[in-house]
């Protein structure tokens, strides 16, 4: 045996070798499995011959961000081959035009309507055939949340969290005044269903919180027919004085300062940033929340009030030293009218998880879901790490985040549907999966759309 033929063969056992090893450090095979799954209505839209093989169907692996699409055929039945078991998230969305709806239901719409679920679930061998129900959606509203910039900019480079802001849009064909229009952060689970105890009591199978578990709660339908907020801000005003004409936007800063150059701190010094493209200038913001004069509260040396911009009002502040968004997207952000104005006594609840209630208590104010005139879900970037949900389904069905994650200068930003006689209209079908994109630099401008 020649020198070459021996090289040969060793570089041959040597691959063998190495195909082995590779094998045995992934384990065993796992066989993929069909998905099949039942498309349903709920209860309350139920008798319409709806056309189900219009239903598109998108499932996530949570693991992985691998999406697999599909229709449903006439009955709702939907099928999925060669799926990888593990943790999916189902998405499923009907859209019908106002005419098709009008012709199945006898009942007039002024736009598309459209329904919406959105499930996880485990697939394996042994799943059997799993019931996807679509709820319908809310009529769109006049008043929508257009960008969220939560994800703050770098922390040693930017500005940080300091920096976030809220988008609120007029997507009606009128004048809107935004006086007591009220936004609030929602009160929900910070960790992965993965990571909790689901034998608590507390928790729905979905994850989230079981609110008719909460102490001094009567309401059967309490988690489906209201949102819990751990904070509640209100846009001053006497009913005229802040007008936004259609197609505009509003402003509402955490501190509206120019954070691109330095400005003096609540505690006298200098506020810098290294890098000044990477944040924005607020300082032309329509309102601010300054809570450095709230009783209690532990003052930031950012939070610096400024006289040029009006206050928002501060109906309950919860934990929070500021407007401060979870910069990793583990929030929900609503807006809404409560009819009659304010009320005598707020209607609170503490955190189901409570046991017994002192005046220590955290208490989140339970806003029903028919007063939301807009209701966006956030999540985590990493798909492992997203949360259970904030927002019942008939509100928001979906969720949206930025792809660059906290600390990116990323915002989230509602597509536009659109566009008549040169105004924007905004999509809005209730799911913030479909409605949002995002920016790679956030933009207070009111300029900015998603592409």
């Amino acid at each position: 045996m020649t020198n070459m033929q021996r090289l040969k063969l060793w570089i041959i056992a040597a691959a063998v070798l190495t195909l082995g090893a590779c094998k045995k450090d992934l384990g065993p095979d796992v066989a993929p499995v069909t998905f099949n799954g039942q498309i349903v209505l709920d209860a309350s839209i139920a008798g319409p011959a709806f056309p189900l093989d219009k239903v598109k169907v998108i499932i996530t692996n949570t693991a992985n961000n691998l999406k697999n699409e599909t229709t449903a055929d006439a009955q709702g039945k939907i099928s999925l081959s060669n799926i990888s078991p593990g943790r999916y998230e189902i998405q499923a969305t009907l859209t019908l035009t106002a005419t098709e709806y009008a012709s199945i239901t006898g009942n007039y719409a002024s736009s598309e309507v459209v329904f919406n679920a959105v499930e996880q679930i485990d697939i394996t061998a042994q799943s059997g055939t799993v019931t996807v129900t679509l709820i319908y959606g809310q009529l769109a509203k006049e008043w929508i949340i257009k960008q969220i910039y939560y994800a703050g900019s770098h922390t040693s480079n930017g500005a940080m969290f300091r920096d976030q802001f809220l988008e609120l849009y007029n997507n009606s064909d009128h004048d809107l005044y935004a006086d007591s229009l009220y936004f609030g952060q929602v009160y929900g689970i910070n960790t992965a269903r993965e990571s909790q105890d689901m034998t608590k009591p507390y928790f729905l199978p979905t994850g989230s919180f079981d609110w008719t578990k909460s102490i001094g709660m009567s309401d059967t339908r309490a988690n489906d027919n209201y949102v819990y907020c751990r904070s509640v801000f209100r846009i001053p005003g006497n009913g005229k004085t802040y007008k936004v004409a259609p197609g505009a936007s509003i402003i509402i800063a955490q501190n509206a300062q120019n954070h691109k150059a330095p400005y003096v701190g609540a505690t006298g010094e200098s506020v810098t940033v290294k890098d000044p493209s990477l944040t924005v200038d607020l300082s032309n913001a329509d309102f601010e929340v300054y809570l450095g004069n709230y009783p209690g509260n532990n003052q930031l040396a950012s939070d610096v009030d400024n006289p040029a911009v009006p206050n928002i009002e501060t109906i309950l502040r919860g934990s929070g030293r500021d407007l401060i968004l979870d910069n990793l997207g583990r929030e929900a952000i609503v807006i809404f009218k409560w009819p009659g104005g304010a009320p005598a006594q707020w209607p609170t609840f503490p955190s189901p998880e409570e046991t017994t209630v002192t005046t220590a208590t955290s208490k989140y104010i339970q806003v029903p879901a028919t007063y939301l005139e807009d209701a966006v879900e956030l999540q985590q970037t990493p798909v492992a790490r997203r949360t259970a949900k904030r927002i019942p389904a008939i509100s928001d069905a979906g969720y949206t985040y930025v792809p660059g994650g906290s600390y990116s200068s990323q915002s989230s930003i509602r597509k536009t549907k659109s566009v008549v006689n040169g105004r924007r209209i905004l999509q809005d079908t209730n799911n913030s999966t479909n409605d949002f994109g995002s920016l790679t630099k956030a933009d207070p401008s009111k300029t900015a759309f998603a592409d």
